[in-house]
């Protein structure tokens, strides 16, 4: 970090107001609530309380860490922004909300009911004070309280103060981790702040999607593919490593890579010269290959948001009728691990095998997810594992997540999924159940002969003969 990249002072919250500020568009919505504004009044009003002589007479807030865009006319909030919009609204309320005072920020519909809600909050609690107690407590907040303001002028820095900061204070959630680390390598390999930029608002602009991608589909892919238990609460900060793999040296570095990495590093260099057609690369993606840092990243996870956004919104054909089957269960809790299920195998068997035979591979997917949710009368996540990996009462299972990873053909796979055997399930009412057998009596029955030309499925005889002892 050169010296005059950084800059570090302590100021009021007067002074970090009169700052040209702005939320840039890829940072979250203002998610505070209520109780998080009342708090803050509260502890504010609290820190009044202390003698004026001491060095505890001004109240520290916290940190905002700012980059100073190319521009220079103003200064992008890349940590605090949660506080420092709470501290606009609180002074707007007031009426003291002035001397230059202003802040560019996004809005949406989640932002906008959250201002609404938090200035109905304030207005309510401060109706009732009595006296001087709203004067007194603008000015304690304008000038008894203070922020420790780090400006940096370059986004990678930033991110960097911002990832060390949180991680001292609160548990950043592991996708924010992974987006600072990845940010801070592009800088070895020469990539400019506006491309910087460009990838992290895609990022933040997509963070809803991002989050479950990492924590509930790809660390899973990642784990069972292993043969490892994956974690019950997804991806966290202890497993992040495993999205994390070889810093480019440069272009025309290559031969300082190690050897095994270094074919990755030169596909990816050559992807960036193929790409046209207003395409960032043509580097084809693998869940299995090792991660390639920086860049090459943020490219990797906007791959796969696209591929599992393809099944969730189940728009389009393919998608529509290959992800019919799960489409009346997406909703319904208890069937949450069965349809994240269904959804892990899929885009585990697109990114291995392309959408060819995404239709069938979607009957198959359905058809291994449900038969663990309906065998079982309650379901935690440890079932779910063992499910995944082929371990104790599910010994028989296919182990789906290998298969995959080891096939050379998709079809294979398929075939395999076809021929397990599956303990018979109890009649009931149960719509799920009912949908299950329909399905499988269909597509086994109707399909069998046309997949054994294929070379991969049994004759018809054995295929009722294995149904029979499921």
């Amino acid at each position: 970090m050169g010296g005059d990249a950084i800059n570090v002072e302590v100021c009021s919250i007067r002074e970090l107001l009169r700052c040209p500020l702005q939320v840039p568009p890829y940072q979250r919505p203002y998610v505070w609530q209520a109780s998080n504004v009342l708090q803050l009044i509260e502890d504010i009003e609290h820190s009044a309380q202390a003698d004026p002589a001491t060095d505890e007479s001004r109240y520290r807030i916290g940190t905002v860490i700012v980059y100073r865009n190319e521009d220079g006319t103003s200064l992008d909030i890349v940590d605090g922004q949660q506080r420092v919009i709470t501290l606009h609204l609180i002074l707007a309320v007031l009426g003291e909300r002035k001397d230059g005072m202003r802040l560019d920020m996004r809005d949406d519909e989640q932002t906008r009911r959250h201002l609404y809600e938090n200035d109905h909050a304030i207005r309510q609690l401060m109706d009732s004070w009595e006296g001087d107690r709203r004067s007194q407590f603008a000015g304690r907040l304008l000038d008894g309280c203070e922020v420790l303001k780090v400006r940096s002028d370059h986004l990678s820095e930033a991110f960097q103060m911002f990832d060390s900061q949180n991680a001292r204070g609160k548990e950043l959630d592991p996708t924010d981790l992974l987006k600072a680390f990845h940010l801070r390598r592009m800088d070895a390999d020469g990539v400019d702040e506006s491309r910087k930029q460009q990838l992290v608002r895609r990022w933040e602009l997509h963070q809803d999607e991002i989050q479950p991608l990492f924590g509930a589909y790809l660390y899973r892919i990642a784990c069972w593919g292993r043969r490892e238990k994956a974690k019950p609460g997804g991806l966290d900060s202890d497993s992040i490593a495993m999205f994390k793999g070889i810093d480019l040296p440069g272009r025309g570095n290559e031969r300082q890579c190690a050897p095994w990495q270094r074919n990755y590093v030169t596909a990816w260099y050559a992807s960036k010269e193929r790409a046209d057609d207003g395409a960032e690369t043509s580097y084809a993606f693998q869940i299995d290959q090792p991660v390639i840092n920086g860049e090459a990243f943020f490219c990797f996870a906007e791959h796969y948001r696209t591929l599992l956004r393809q099944q969730l919104m189940h728009d389009e054909d393919p998608w529509k009728e290959a992800c019919a089957d799960v489409v009346p269960f997406v909703d319904e809790w208890r069937y949450r691990y069965m349809t994240e299920l269904f959804h892990t195998i899929l885009l585990y068997y697109r990114d291995r095998f392309g959408d060819g035979d995404a239709v069938e591979a979607a009957r198959m997917a359905f058809l291994h997810a449900a038969y663990m949710r309906l065998a079982m009368r309650s379901l935690r996540f440890a079932t779910v594992n063992n499910y995944a990996l082929g371990a104790d009462r599910w010994w028989r299972n296919a182990r789906i997540f290998e298969m995959i990873r080891d096939a050379d053909r998709g079809r294979d796979v398929l075939s395999h999924m076809a021929r397990i055997a599956r303990e018979p399930l109890d009649e009931d009412s149960d719509n799920v159940k009912r949908r299950y057998q329909e399905l499988w009596s269909r597509y086994m029955r109707r399909d069998s002969k046309s997949r054994a030309g294929d070379g991969g499925m049994e004759e018809e005889g054995n295929m009722k003969r294995g149904e029979e002892t499921r």
